[in-house]
């Protein structure tokens, strides 16, 4: 992943949906350039893309770029065309609209700690709307746990109802690609934290603990937020078949491959400290995941 896109701002209009600052761009405004908060989100994105492309799971392709401006300092971003085919009259619903269809109540402009945002109501989606298709083969249903389980390996705390969604066409819906991985992989702590959790022997501040402390977006049918660790609990329960082959998939990650993947981004995108927590993050993970 060496090539870096180039950017200017057109007459294009910034998109609206998220917290992070985004436009469309390019010849038919399908290209959009999105700057992470802080510099991690970046990589995080694009470590994101290429481990879900490792594990051909159905992803959104994201690249490197330089955000340009006359007379302004450039500026890291992450740049990824769009998945929806806009000629052919596609769009898509994310999965707070249909939630609010089906779900007497459910806020849909209500992203965060939205206690109705559970797991048994997002997988009951795919009961109540009828036909669907998945992509690359998979089942809409399997397709989806594969999404959730690769959350628990990247640490991605960010699978909100805006997050994931459906595409709409002449055809049947199908499930849209995963995409927006920026807050994965504990991208936003500080190098200092880094480096402490690597060096610590006290095993509640290290790595391996530390990841069972991260949050997912979904909660409990007891009202309680769940973790990430418990959310795979929680597929393998109701899942098991679904959940079974996404761990297997995962498991014959080799650490080489991973490595690799953190290692192929161009340079200067990430400190010398920041590729080994991550690679022991992911590891710490993935161990966490054969566990089951």
């Amino acid at each position: 992943m060496s090539d870096i896109k180039r950017v200017t701002r057109d007459d294009s209009a910034t998109e609206q949906q998220g917290t992070k600052e985004k436009f469309w761009y390019g010849e038919h405004k399908d290209k959009l350039c999105k700057f992470g908060k802080v510099h991690g989100e970046n990589w995080a994105e694009l470590i994101a893309y290429l481990l879900a492309t490792q594990l051909d799971i159905p992803c959104a392709r994201y690249q490197p770029a330089i955000y340009t401006e006359q007379d302004r300092e450039s500026i890291k971003c992450v740049v990824s065309e769009s998945f929806i085919n806009r000629s052919k009259g596609e769009r898509l619903i994310n999965a707070n609209e249909l939630l609010a269809k089906y779900e007497r109540s459910y806020e849909p402009s209500e992203i965060y700690k939205q206690r109705k945002y559970t797991f048994s109501g997002a997988v009951g989606l795919f009961k109540v709307i009828g036909l669907c298709n998945g992509l690359q083969g998979y089942t809409p249903i399997q397709q989806f746990i594969g999404y959730l389980l690769f959350d628990i390996l990247i640490a991605n705390q960010d699978r909100h109802h805006e997050n994931w969604g459906f595409v709409s066409s002449s055809k049947p819906l199908y499930l849209a690609p995963t995409f927006d991985h920026g807050a994965s992989m504990a991208c936003r702590i500080l190098e200092k934290e880094r480096v402490s959790r690597m060096q610590s022997a006290d095993k509640g501040y290290q790595i391996s603990h530390f990841v069972t402390s991260a949050k997912s977006a979904m909660y409990g049918s007891s009202g309680k937020l769940l973790k990430l660790h418990e959310l795979s609990k929680v597929c393998k329960l109701h899942y098991p078949e679904e959940s079974q082959f996404w761990i297997n998939k995962i498991s014959l990650l080799q650490e080489e491959q991973i490595n690799n993947i953190i290692h192929s981004l161009p340079s200067g995108w990430m400190t010398a400290i920041e590729k080994q927590f991550t690679l022991r993050l992911i590891l710490a993970n993935q161990s966490f995941l054969k566990s089951l």
